[in-house]
């Protein structure tokens, strides 16, 4: 995508980015780079909250400037505006699009002074319902200044179809709202054939029959007590030869430890920690559980697509996906533990269910997630507000 016969300059605003990891920075990183290799100019503009972190780097092919700010209570929010403000008068003109990689303080920020400065702002929407749009900028005078600015972005990236109803029904104008999930790179995560399953349980130490996956924070929106509440109700018998395994940690961690015992669940639950080879985790697993309240688009659900898992998640943000085209998953109420608990028994108990489910769910990943395909939607998005602007 080419600018005046040059490829277009993009800047990513990311407040939070890499050393800080979690669902959009991960998605931010991945599709800089993905940009970066199809020739485009990428620049990600992020706070510096350590000072051993370094102010500048490059990392696939795109640059990293971490800006200056006191992350102290009460100066972290004041003094990182004014860092990126300072950045985006002084460098904003030489890009020729600002795609903004969550909402609030930055988001308004970066409207305000790209109607200043004439540069077109893409806005994307991480996350829904009660951490949706439309729930989180607050009231008053200021929440009313937040909202009026979000609704004038010249672009809005939904990455689920829930998402985009929240847009929509926020007051962003419907044809100024674009549906593209996050991506992953298809090799990244691979199905597993039998033996490199039996090979991962061993290198893990899991002697299970059948494994259980989750993946993410042990915190209140993941809703890790609610899971262990299901699978102690999950019939003995398909308990007794499976393992539930909770990679991850959170606040919730030591509450999850209790649960565990109270609900004497010690044989048949693994609390893993966080893990760096989470892919192995996958590669050892037999089902997928997402147990969530609340999701923008799980990205460990993508990630448990990708290598071929059948996915037993709660009627979330994005969990549509499971159920578009030939499913690849089972899809319950939210907070509906009953539900949940009769979806693993389904599955444990059902293995050509299992089977069938498992071998659409690769397909899904690929119609839907393929990060080559978000980065050229996303170029497509980039090239149009840049050519009305």
């Amino acid at each position: 995508m080419r600018a005046q016969g040059r490829p277009l300059k993009i800047l990513m605003i990311s407040p939070q980015f890499r050393p800080l990891y979690g669902g959009y920075e991960h998605a931010a990183e991945r599709l800089s780079g993905a940009l970066a290799r199809r020739g485009l100019e990428v620049v990600v503009i992020s706070e510096r909250r350590d000072r051993s972190w370094p102010a500048s780097e490059t990392l696939e092919g795109f640059e990293i400037r971490r800006l200056w700010c006191l992350y102290r209570r009460h100066m972290h929010t004041g003094t990182s505006l004014f860092s990126f403000a300072r950045f985006l008068l002084t460098n904003g003109r030489r890009f020729d699009v600002w795609h903004v990689h969550q909402y609030g303080y930055h988001a308004a920020l970066s409207v305000a002074l790209g109607k200043l400065l004439r540069r077109p702002v893409v806005l994307k929407l991480t996350n829904s319902e009660a951490m949706g749009i439309g729930s989180v900028l607050g009231s008053g005078l200021v929440g009313r200044t937040l909202e009026y600015l979000h609704r004038r972005v010249s672009a809005c990236i939904a990455i689920s179809e829930e998402t985009r109803s929240e847009a929509i029904s926020f007051g962003i104008p419907a044809g100024r709202v674009r549906l593209i999930p996050n991506g992953l790179d298809p090799d990244q995560f691979l199905p597993a054939t039998a033996e490199q399953r039996v090979e991962a349980r061993r290198v893990l130490g899991l002697d299970r029959d059948r494994i259980v996956l989750s993946v993410g924070r042990l915190s209140d929106e993941k809703n890790p007590l609610g899971l262990l509440e299901a699978w102690a109700n999950v019939t003995p018998v398909l308990r007794a030869g499976a393992l539930l395994a909770l990679v991850g940690d959170g606040p919730q961690e030591e509450l999850v430890r209790a649960k565990v015992a109270e609900l004497k669940l010690g044989d048949s639950v693994l609390l893993a920690g966080r893990r760096i080879d989470v892919a192995s985790w996958y590669r050892a697993a037999d089902i997928y559980v997402i147990a969530s309240h609340n999701e923008g688009l799980s990205n460990s659900m993508i990630e448990a697509l990708a290598a071929g898992l059948p996915v037993i998640s709660t009627k979330v943000s994005g969990s549509s996906f499971l159920e578009a085209g030939a499913a690849s998953g089972l899809v319950v109420g939210t907070g509906r533990t009953e539900e949940l608990t009769r979806a693993l028994e389904e599955l444990l108990s059902n293995e050509s269910l299992r089977s069938t489910l498992a071998g659409n769910a690769r397909q899904s990943f690929e119609n839907h997630f393929l990060l080559e395909l978000v980065a050229e939607k996303s170029m497509s998005l980039y090239g149009d507000v840049a050519s009305s602007r």
